[in-house]
């Protein structure tokens, strides 16, 4: 058998639970409980044996356990939902609900978790909503740390590469970690205190693949997240969703996006950073590309720079060349000039 996407916590009263997804003969994965390391018992969800259970995640208060899991791919029904249970115990919980349609998240308390197929992670939380985005990453999983529920674990892939990654990201600092196991990046972990579970890949195929204990484990500090509030981002853009500080005298021009020099500047700092750090071993290249991408695109309004932005990122894509960020600075800052004028 086939297991995947653990999520380790206890219960009130010390019970070592593990949940986890785990493939029938029919190579439909369901998921699981195991109490104490016993013999794993099903979760009856009551939905279609034909559609995929994942990325469970759960935890307990007085009312009992509330269990949240995203499920679909059947051939009548194949747009996959985040649902919700609730119940006193595993073999009691109530028929599932569907809270929104996702591929992966979670439900703890009052914050809700999602991920988009693409870059971002959309967290919405009574504190304030946030929207963190891994630029140039598949989103694979998201999901938590039960010891530490405010330590997002998000798992995913960089485009067009085949290195996975997991990180630890901290929603009250920021703070990140990648998370490697026995030596290589972690996927889909779950971390509780000292023990940390991943699924090995153990197959040809990419999710043939078995829980293991970790047996040695490591936190990297990194930067491979960007925390972007959406209250920032609604009060940078209209309704439209043009930048507010735009020009308005080019409205007329026809741009693919609007053109805002402050976006630029964001993102033309974000590839100095990113190349900053690349040395460390893991994959910027991707990343720094994107963000030169987006630079690129917010700068059409001021064909100079644009011109200069576009070729700097061509030239870095094909020849690994540095870009002159000096000449950059300066041609954003005339930019600022005349906006000013």
């Amino acid at each position: 058998m086939n297991t995947h996407m653990p999520f380790l916590t206890y219960s009130p009263t010390g019970e070592h639970v593990l949940l986890f997804c785990q493939t029938d003969d029919l190579h439909h994965w369901k998921i699981f409980v195991s109490i104490n390391g016993g013999e794993p018992a099903r979760i009856e969800t009551g939905l279609a044996d034909e559609m995929v259970e994942c990325s469970p995640a759960a935890w307990h208060d007085e009312t009992g356990w509330h269990l949240t899991f995203s499920a679909g791919g059947a051939a009548d029904n194949p747009l996959y939902h985040l649902y919700r249970m609730d119940g006193a115990a595993w073999d009691s919980l109530s028929h599932p609900v569907a809270i929104r349609p996702t591929k992966t998240g979670f439900v703890y308390l009052d914050r809700l978790a999602v991920g988009e197929i693409q870059d971002v992670v959309h967290v919405h939380d009574p504190e304030g909503d946030q929207t963190i985005e891994l630029p140039g990453a598949y989103i694979y999983r998201v999901s938590y740390r039960a010891d530490q529920t405010d330590t997002l674990i998000v798992t995913g892939q960089w485009i067009n590469e085949t290195e996975v990654f997991s990180i630890e990201y901290d929603l009250a600092t920021g703070e990140q970690r990648l998370i490697e196991c026995d030596g290589q990046p972690a996927y889909k972990p779950t971390i509780f205190g000292n023990e940390v579970l991943y699924a090995e890949r153990i197959g040809e195929h990419f999710e043939q693949r078995q829980i293991r204990k970790a047996e040695h484990f490591h936190g990297k500090p990194c930067r491979l997240a960007f925390r972007r509030p959406d209250d920032d981002m609604a009060a940078h853009r209209n309704r439209t969703g043009r930048c507010r500080c735009s020009d308005p005298k080019h409205k007329a021009r026809d741009m693919s996006r609007p053109s805002c020099i402050a976006c630029v500047e964001k993102h033309i700092g974000a590839a100095m950073v990113m190349l900053s750090e690349i040395h460390n071993g893991y994959s910027y290249r991707l990343q720094l590309i994107g963000h030169l991408h987006e630079a690129e695109d917010e700068s059409q309004q001021w064909p100079q720079l644009h011109d200069l932005i576009r070729q700097a990122r061509k030239a870095y894509q094909q020849q690994d060349a540095m870009p002159d960020w000096e000449l950059l600075a300066r041609t954003m800052a005339e930019v600022n000039v005349h906006a000013r004028e």
